[in-house]
């Protein structure tokens, strides 16, 4: 009883705290800050920032509200990567577009700028050559175009909104402290490492892993797929679903560890919804 009690306050405390996030997906709530006005009648337009002599191989996205594609450009003998902007005239100014340290595409809202979220649309098409990592941390939705193909690839998501990834990888290591749903699918050809610590559900029963470890503290199910071996450690609230030889299992939370049932597999593979 105790032990649930704390989750139960920690819970409130995560949902007060992220209150002004919540204002994107519950409009009833009222602002936290004053915002800077934006007609949902505005004209979207487009931009295009291109980038001929330097290169990136990780993403940076900060801030939002964003609505990102990423679409891998798998020509040989074309180098070409872009950031494709849509939104009101009004808005392209406010975002900023750079690339750090060298390979660090990183893409952002001016700081200290309240945009109302009910009416802002603001979409990238990020065009990359190879992606190792992907780091997400505000209001941001992400889907593939086509599959990341690379040897290691890196996500860490701290953000709100929903993630769905196509991956073609050797070796995944992804850090989940979000609030949104997440969905990977594709194939994991070595390991792969899923540290989950955010509230909402992950979906991974189209990522076919050869082996997987789970680490899970947070609220929400996690479904995964492993030919050879599979090692959960739970201590959230939620249940881990999983598919495939389970080796080891550690619980000291209020969750539950299972074996998904048949008919809540998935064909592998199959395109993200």
């Amino acid at each position: 009883m105790i032990i649930f009690s704390f989750y139960f306050l920690f819970l409130i405390h995560l949902i007060n705290g992220q209150q002004g996030i919540y204002n994107m997906f519950m409009p009833d709530l009222p602002p936290l800050h004053p915002r800077v006005p934006s007609s949902s009648n505005s004209l979207l337009t487009r931009e295009t920032h291109t980038f001929t002599t330097r290169s990136f191989t990780k993403i940076n996205l900060s801030g939002g509200p964003f609505n990102v594609k990423l679409y891998h450009n798998t020509n040989s003998n074309d180098n070409y990567t872009s950031v494709e902007v849509e939104a009101e005239q009004s808005l392209h100014k406010l975002i900023s577009i750079d690339i750090i340290q060298n390979d660090i595409l990183t893409i952002r809202m001016v700081e200290n700028l309240n945009i109302n979220n009910n009416h802002t649309n603001i979409t990238l098409i990020i065009i990359y050559r190879e992606l190792t990592e992907l780091y997400i941390d505000g209001l941001i939705n992400v889907q593939c175009v086509n599959q990341i193909q690379t040897h290691m690839f890196r996500l860490h998501h701290r953000g709100t909104g929903s993630i769905k990834l196509k991956l073609h990888v050797n070796i995944l290591d992804a850090y989940l402290h979000s609030i949104g749903r997440i969905k990977l699918c594709g194939q994991v050809n070595d390991d792969a490492i899923l540290k989950s610590l955010g509230v909402g559900d992950v979906d991974c029963r189209n990522l076919l892993t050869k082996k997987i470890n789970v680490i899970s503290s947070g609220i929400g199910n996690i479904y995964i797929t492993a030919i050879d071996e599979i090692n959960i450690t739970l201590s959230g609230i939620g249940t881990v679903y999983y598919s495939g030889p389970l080796k080891q299992q550690i619980k000291t939370g209020l969750g539950n560890i299972m074996e998904m049932p048949i008919n809540d597999q998935q064909i592998f593979n199959q395109d993200l919804d």
